[in-house]
Protein backbone atom coordinates (compact mmCIF):
# COMPACT_ATOMS: atom_id res chain seq x y z
CA UNK A 1 0.00 0.00 0.00
CA UNK A 2 1.49 2.95 -1.06
CA UNK A 3 1.57 6.00 1.80
CA UNK A 4 0.77 9.47 0.87
CA UNK A 5 3.41 12.00 1.60
CA UNK A 6 1.08 14.35 3.93
CA UNK A 7 0.99 11.19 6.03
CA UNK A 8 4.42 10.47 6.02
CA UNK A 9 5.31 14.08 7.17
CA UNK A 10 2.41 13.18 10.23
CA UNK A 11 4.04 10.12 11.07
CA UNK A 12 7.39 11.55 11.38
CA UNK A 13 6.17 14.71 13.48
CA UNK A 14 4.51 12.53 15.62
CA UNK A 15 7.45 10.29 16.28
CA UNK A 16 9.91 13.43 17.05
CA UNK A 17 7.23 15.23 18.96
CA UNK A 18 7.18 12.45 21.98
CA UNK A 19 10.23 13.85 22.43
CA UNK A 20 12.14 11.52 25.61
CA UNK A 21 9.25 10.08 26.54
CA UNK A 22 10.00 6.19 27.04
CA UNK A 23 7.80 3.69 24.92
CA UNK A 24 6.18 1.53 27.67
CA UNK A 25 6.44 4.63 30.59
CA UNK A 26 6.64 7.68 32.23
CA UNK A 27 9.10 10.47 31.82
CA UNK A 28 9.52 10.07 35.80
CA UNK A 29 11.19 6.19 34.89
CA UNK A 30 13.36 7.92 32.94
CA UNK A 31 16.93 6.72 33.63
CA UNK A 32 19.09 8.88 36.85
CA UNK A 33 16.03 10.25 37.93
CA UNK A 34 15.60 8.03 41.01
CA UNK A 35 19.46 8.37 42.07
CA UNK A 36 18.80 12.14 41.98
CA UNK A 37 16.06 11.90 44.05
CA UNK A 38 17.36 9.41 46.26
CA UNK A 39 20.60 12.33 47.13
CA UNK A 40 17.99 15.19 46.92
CA UNK A 41 15.26 14.01 48.37
CA UNK A 42 12.00 16.07 48.18
CA UNK A 43 11.66 17.81 51.72
CA UNK A 44 7.90 18.13 53.69
CA UNK A 45 8.49 21.56 54.76
CA UNK A 46 6.23 24.80 53.66
CA UNK A 47 7.82 27.64 53.51
CA UNK A 48 8.67 29.94 56.22
CA UNK A 49 6.66 33.57 57.24
CA UNK A 50 10.13 34.93 55.74
CA UNK A 51 9.82 33.22 52.62
CA UNK A 52 6.58 33.33 51.79
CA UNK A 53 6.85 37.30 52.17
CA UNK A 54 9.83 36.92 49.50
CA UNK A 55 7.11 34.98 47.17
CA UNK A 56 4.74 36.94 47.62
CA UNK A 57 6.81 40.52 46.93
CA UNK A 58 8.40 39.08 43.82
CA UNK A 59 5.71 37.20 42.39
CA UNK A 60 5.38 37.72 38.59
CA UNK A 61 2.19 39.46 36.30
CA UNK A 62 0.62 36.80 33.89
CA UNK A 63 -1.02 38.13 30.76
CA UNK A 64 -3.41 35.95 28.95
CA UNK A 65 -3.94 36.00 25.49
CA UNK A 66 -7.25 37.24 23.50
CA UNK A 67 -10.07 34.34 24.47
CA UNK A 68 -7.53 32.01 26.69
CA UNK A 69 -9.46 29.56 29.26
CA UNK A 70 -7.34 31.29 31.95
CA UNK A 71 -5.22 29.84 35.13
CA UNK A 72 -6.82 26.95 37.31
CA UNK A 73 -6.20 25.42 40.72
CA UNK A 74 -4.41 22.11 40.36
CA UNK A 75 -6.73 20.52 43.34
CA UNK A 76 -9.54 22.29 43.03
CA UNK A 77 -10.39 22.32 39.06
CA UNK A 78 -7.91 19.70 38.15
CA UNK A 79 -7.48 17.00 40.45
CA UNK A 80 -11.14 17.10 41.93
CA UNK A 81 -13.09 16.21 38.65
CA UNK A 82 -11.87 13.09 37.22
CA UNK A 83 -10.95 9.87 38.20
CA UNK A 84 -8.03 8.11 39.27
CA UNK A 85 -6.83 4.46 37.75
CA UNK A 86 -4.76 1.93 38.03
CA UNK A 87 -2.23 0.87 35.30
CA UNK A 88 -4.93 -1.59 34.14
CA UNK A 89 -7.74 0.76 34.01
CA UNK A 90 -9.25 -0.15 37.14
CA UNK A 91 -10.55 3.10 39.36
CA UNK A 92 -8.81 3.74 42.36
CA UNK A 93 -10.98 6.57 43.25
CA UNK A 94 -13.66 8.78 41.72
CA UNK A 95 -13.57 11.40 44.68
CA UNK A 96 -10.13 12.40 44.07
CA UNK A 97 -8.07 14.96 46.75
CA UNK A 98 -4.72 15.90 47.74
CA UNK A 99 -4.64 13.40 50.28
CA UNK A 100 -5.60 10.11 47.71
CA UNK A 101 -3.53 11.88 45.12
CA UNK A 102 -0.66 11.94 47.54
CA UNK A 103 -1.10 8.31 48.57
CA UNK A 104 -0.94 7.12 45.11
CA UNK A 105 2.18 9.24 44.27
CA UNK A 106 5.53 7.01 44.07
CA UNK A 107 3.09 4.39 41.43
CA UNK A 108 4.62 5.14 37.89
CA UNK A 109 1.93 3.52 36.51
CA UNK A 110 -1.21 5.20 37.79
CA UNK A 111 -3.39 7.27 35.94
CA UNK A 112 -5.64 10.26 36.63
CA UNK A 113 -8.25 10.96 33.92
CA UNK A 114 -9.55 14.55 34.62
CA UNK A 115 -13.10 14.94 33.30
CA UNK A 116 -13.59 18.93 33.02
CA UNK A 117 -17.35 20.52 34.74
CA UNK A 118 -17.51 23.43 32.36
CA UNK A 119 -20.55 24.50 34.88
CA UNK A 120 -17.52 25.34 37.98
CA UNK A 121 -16.15 28.11 37.43
CA UNK A 122 -11.93 27.70 38.11
CA UNK A 123 -9.91 29.38 40.68
CA UNK A 124 -6.70 30.80 39.09
CA UNK A 125 -3.81 29.55 41.34
CA UNK A 126 -0.27 30.18 41.10
CA UNK A 127 1.87 27.68 42.95
CA UNK A 128 5.04 29.31 44.49
CA UNK A 129 8.54 27.28 46.29
CA UNK A 130 11.61 28.54 47.38
CA UNK A 131 14.67 26.71 46.73
CA UNK A 132 18.72 27.17 47.18
CA UNK A 133 21.64 26.69 45.21
CA UNK A 134 25.45 27.67 44.78
CA UNK A 135 26.92 28.96 42.00
CA UNK A 136 30.23 28.17 41.82
CA UNK A 137 32.80 30.27 39.31
CA UNK A 138 36.18 29.27 39.88
CA UNK A 139 37.51 29.25 43.54
CA UNK A 140 34.11 31.98 43.96
CA UNK A 141 30.61 30.50 45.53
CA UNK A 142 26.96 32.53 45.62
CA UNK A 143 24.22 31.31 47.20
CA UNK A 144 21.20 31.95 44.91
CA UNK A 145 17.90 31.77 46.04
CA UNK A 146 14.91 31.10 43.46
CA UNK A 147 11.44 31.71 43.99
CA UNK A 148 9.44 29.45 41.12
CA UNK A 149 5.68 30.33 40.05
CA UNK A 150 4.06 27.44 38.51
CA UNK A 151 1.12 28.85 36.99
CA UNK A 152 -1.52 25.76 35.83
CA UNK A 153 -3.90 25.37 33.07
CA UNK A 154 -6.35 22.53 32.38
CA UNK A 155 -4.61 21.24 29.22
CA UNK A 156 -1.60 22.41 27.08
CA UNK A 157 -1.78 22.63 23.54
CA UNK A 158 0.53 22.79 20.49
CA UNK A 159 2.46 26.44 19.33
CA UNK A 160 0.54 28.90 17.54
CA UNK A 161 2.86 29.36 14.86
CA UNK A 162 1.65 25.65 13.81
CA UNK A 163 -0.57 26.29 10.70
CA UNK A 164 -1.51 25.87 7.91
CA UNK A 165 -1.87 22.48 6.09
CA UNK A 166 -0.42 20.50 8.40
CA UNK A 167 -2.07 21.69 10.99
CA UNK A 168 -5.26 20.69 9.49
CA UNK A 169 -4.50 17.56 8.71
CA UNK A 170 -3.30 16.87 12.25
CA UNK A 171 -6.41 18.38 13.06
CA UNK A 172 -7.96 15.49 12.16
CA UNK A 173 -6.42 13.32 14.58
CA UNK A 174 -5.82 15.56 17.37
CA UNK A 175 -7.29 18.30 19.08
CA UNK A 176 -4.17 20.95 18.51
CA UNK A 177 -5.84 23.43 21.29
CA UNK A 178 -6.12 20.32 23.60
CA UNK A 179 -3.06 18.33 22.99
CA UNK A 180 -2.67 16.72 26.34
CA UNK A 181 -4.35 17.11 29.98
CA UNK A 182 -2.80 19.57 32.05
CA UNK A 183 0.22 22.06 31.59
CA UNK A 184 1.99 23.07 35.00
CA UNK A 185 5.54 22.76 33.83
CA UNK A 186 4.83 26.91 32.92
CA UNK A 187 7.53 28.17 35.35
CA UNK A 188 8.67 31.76 35.91
CA UNK A 189 12.02 31.62 38.27
CA UNK A 190 12.62 34.95 39.88
CA UNK A 191 16.73 34.59 40.99
CA UNK A 192 17.86 36.57 43.78
CA UNK A 193 21.74 37.22 45.02
CA UNK A 194 22.87 36.97 48.28
CA UNK A 195 21.36 39.88 49.16
CA UNK A 196 17.65 38.84 47.96
CA UNK A 197 18.12 41.03 45.11
CA UNK A 198 16.64 39.91 41.87
CA UNK A 199 19.32 39.61 39.15
CA UNK A 200 17.57 37.17 36.39
CA UNK A 201 14.17 35.63 35.20
CA UNK A 202 14.38 32.02 34.39
CA UNK A 203 11.34 30.66 32.09
CA UNK A 204 10.39 27.38 31.33
CA UNK A 205 9.97 27.12 27.35
CA UNK A 206 8.78 23.88 26.20
CA UNK A 207 11.73 20.79 27.21
CA UNK A 208 14.10 23.64 27.80
CA UNK A 209 14.41 27.23 29.91
CA UNK A 210 15.87 30.88 28.82
CA UNK A 211 17.39 32.77 31.81
CA UNK A 212 17.54 36.88 31.33
CA UNK A 213 19.51 38.97 33.34
CA UNK A 214 18.01 42.00 34.58
CA UNK A 215 20.05 44.48 32.59
CA UNK A 216 19.10 48.00 30.68
CA UNK A 217 17.67 46.14 28.13
CA UNK A 218 15.13 43.78 30.69
CA UNK A 219 14.85 46.11 33.38
CA UNK A 220 13.35 44.92 36.57
CA UNK A 221 9.64 46.78 37.37
CA UNK A 222 10.03 49.52 39.76
CA UNK A 223 8.03 47.03 42.25
CA UNK A 224 10.10 44.10 41.33
CA UNK A 225 7.13 41.97 39.43
CA UNK A 226 8.22 40.93 36.08
CA UNK A 227 5.26 40.55 33.65
CA UNK A 228 5.65 37.38 31.25
CA UNK A 229 2.97 36.53 28.80
CA UNK A 230 0.93 33.34 28.09
CA UNK A 231 1.68 32.02 24.54
CA UNK A 232 -1.25 31.50 22.59
CA UNK A 233 -2.87 27.61 22.62
CA UNK A 234 1.03 26.34 24.05
CA UNK A 235 1.06 28.19 27.33
CA UNK A 236 4.72 28.62 27.42
CA UNK A 237 5.86 32.14 28.98
CA UNK A 238 7.81 35.14 27.93
CA UNK A 239 8.78 38.27 28.45
CA UNK A 240 5.32 40.57 28.33
CA UNK A 241 4.81 43.05 25.20
CA UNK A 242 1.66 45.12 24.57
CA UNK A 243 1.98 44.18 21.16
CA UNK A 244 1.48 40.19 19.32
CA UNK A 245 5.34 39.04 19.28
CA UNK A 246 6.08 35.70 16.89
CA UNK A 247 8.52 33.87 19.14
CA UNK A 248 11.57 31.03 18.14
CA UNK A 249 10.87 27.94 19.80
CA UNK A 250 11.65 24.21 19.23
CA UNK A 251 11.34 20.83 20.69
CA UNK A 252 14.88 20.52 23.06
CA UNK A 253 18.15 22.80 23.45
CA UNK A 254 20.17 20.13 21.08
CA UNK A 255 23.13 22.26 19.02
CA UNK A 256 20.90 22.81 15.74
CA UNK A 257 17.81 23.85 17.53
CA UNK A 258 19.72 26.41 19.75
CA UNK A 259 21.71 27.63 17.18
CA UNK A 260 18.13 28.83 15.88
CA UNK A 261 17.41 29.94 19.28
CA UNK A 262 20.54 32.26 19.36
CA UNK A 263 19.86 33.39 15.61
CA UNK A 264 22.83 31.56 13.76
CA UNK A 265 20.87 28.43 11.93
CA UNK A 266 18.45 27.80 10.34
CA UNK A 267 14.86 26.73 11.28
CA UNK A 268 14.88 23.23 12.37
CA UNK A 269 12.30 21.03 10.43
CA UNK A 270 10.46 20.14 13.11
CA UNK A 271 10.15 23.21 15.20
CA UNK A 272 6.94 25.73 15.54
CA UNK A 273 7.46 29.47 16.69
CA UNK A 274 5.00 30.42 19.72
CA UNK A 275 2.72 33.10 19.30
CA UNK A 276 2.35 35.71 22.60
CA UNK A 277 -0.58 38.29 22.46
CA UNK A 278 -0.81 39.45 26.23
CA UNK A 279 -3.81 41.66 26.47
CA UNK A 280 -5.18 40.64 30.12
CA UNK A 281 -3.56 40.31 32.99
CA UNK A 282 -4.67 37.32 35.17
CA UNK A 283 -5.55 37.92 39.12
CA UNK A 284 -4.70 34.84 40.98
CA UNK A 285 -4.32 33.51 44.54
CA UNK A 286 -0.51 32.80 45.26
CA UNK A 287 -0.72 29.09 47.17
CA UNK A 288 2.33 27.06 48.82
CA UNK A 289 2.88 23.13 48.34
CA UNK A 290 5.37 21.18 50.40
CA UNK A 291 8.18 20.41 47.87
CA UNK A 292 7.18 16.37 48.45
CA UNK A 293 4.06 17.25 47.46
CA UNK A 294 1.99 15.27 44.57
CA UNK A 295 1.84 18.28 42.97
CA UNK A 296 5.51 17.99 42.37
CA UNK A 297 6.79 14.18 42.81
CA UNK A 298 3.65 12.39 40.99
CA UNK A 299 5.49 9.70 39.11
CA UNK A 300 2.06 8.41 37.59
CA UNK A 301 0.44 10.38 34.57
CA UNK A 302 -1.56 13.17 35.32
CA UNK A 303 -3.65 13.14 32.20
CA UNK A 304 -5.73 10.59 30.56
CA UNK A 305 -3.33 8.43 28.17
CA UNK A 306 -3.76 9.26 24.47
CA UNK A 307 -3.03 6.72 21.27
CA UNK A 308 -0.72 9.59 19.44
CA UNK A 309 2.36 10.17 20.87
CA UNK A 310 3.17 12.93 22.64
CA UNK A 311 -0.35 13.27 24.11
CA UNK A 312 -0.01 11.45 27.67
CA UNK A 313 -0.04 13.48 30.68
CA UNK A 314 2.69 14.56 32.46
CA UNK A 315 3.96 13.64 35.64
CA UNK A 316 4.87 15.75 38.93
CA UNK A 317 5.81 19.48 38.10
CA UNK A 318 9.88 18.38 39.16
CA UNK A 319 9.99 16.27 36.41
CA UNK A 320 11.12 19.58 34.59
CA UNK A 321 14.66 18.54 33.54
CA UNK A 322 17.06 15.34 32.51
CA UNK A 323 18.55 14.30 35.65
CA UNK A 324 22.27 15.49 34.46
CA UNK A 325 20.49 18.99 33.98
CA UNK A 326 18.45 19.46 37.59
CA UNK A 327 20.29 21.33 39.67
CA UNK A 328 19.00 24.59 39.71
CA UNK A 329 22.12 26.58 38.54
CA UNK A 330 22.57 23.93 35.83
CA UNK A 331 18.98 24.88 34.40
CA UNK A 332 19.81 28.64 35.55
CA UNK A 333 23.12 28.54 33.09
CA UNK A 334 21.75 26.14 30.53
CA UNK A 335 19.17 28.52 29.55
CA UNK A 336 21.88 31.58 29.61
CA UNK A 337 21.93 32.42 25.68
CA UNK A 338 21.29 35.97 24.20
CA UNK A 339 20.02 35.76 20.92
CA UNK A 340 22.53 37.54 18.35
CA UNK A 341 25.35 36.43 20.88
CA UNK A 342 28.57 35.50 18.93
CA UNK A 343 30.43 34.50 22.08
CA UNK A 344 27.71 32.44 23.22
CA UNK A 345 27.08 30.11 20.13
CA UNK A 346 30.79 29.67 20.00
CA UNK A 347 30.83 28.22 23.58
CA UNK A 348 27.70 26.23 22.25
CA UNK A 349 29.84 24.39 19.38
CA UNK A 350 32.35 23.55 22.25
CA UNK A 351 30.65 22.48 24.67
CA UNK A 352 28.52 20.70 22.37
CA UNK A 353 31.69 19.24 20.62
CA UNK A 354 32.74 17.74 23.74
CA UNK A 355 31.36 14.27 25.12
CA UNK A 356 29.86 16.26 28.22
CA UNK A 357 27.61 18.04 25.90
CA UNK A 358 25.44 19.74 28.01
CA UNK A 359 27.80 20.11 31.25
CA UNK A 360 30.38 21.49 28.95
CA UNK A 361 28.09 24.40 27.68
CA UNK A 362 27.03 25.01 31.42
CA UNK A 363 30.50 24.70 33.17
CA UNK A 364 31.13 27.83 29.97
CA UNK A 365 28.48 29.53 30.63
CA UNK A 366 29.31 29.99 34.72
CA UNK A 367 31.89 32.64 33.71
CA UNK A 368 29.59 35.00 31.45
CA UNK A 369 26.78 34.80 33.87
CA UNK A 370 28.15 35.75 37.18
CA UNK A 371 30.01 38.27 35.20
CA UNK A 372 25.99 39.85 33.98
CA UNK A 373 24.77 39.84 37.06
CA UNK A 374 27.84 41.41 39.39
CA UNK A 375 27.13 44.41 36.55
CA UNK A 376 24.07 44.88 38.58
CA UNK A 377 25.37 46.24 41.99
Amino acid sequence: MRIHPPLIWLLGFLHLLAGCSLPKGNFSQYPGFAEYYAAHPPVAALPSADERALLMRYRPRFYLPPAHAGLIDFYADFIAQGTLYTGDGHAISASVNQSVLNAHKDNPAVVFVHRPEPKIPAQATVYARIDHDTLAVGSVKQQLTFLTYHAVFRHSGLAAGFSGWRANLLGLFADLNDWHQLDHYTTATVVLNESDHPVALMLQQHNYHHTLVFDGAFPLPADGRVAVDVAIRSNELYPHAPERVRHRAVRFNSPQEMRYLLGFGAKPRIAEDDITEGSLEANYALQFLPPNDAFYTFKGFLGERRRLPGRDGPPGADYNALPATKPLTSQLLMGFWREGNREDVARLESGYAKTGAQADFVNAQAQPFAAAIESLR
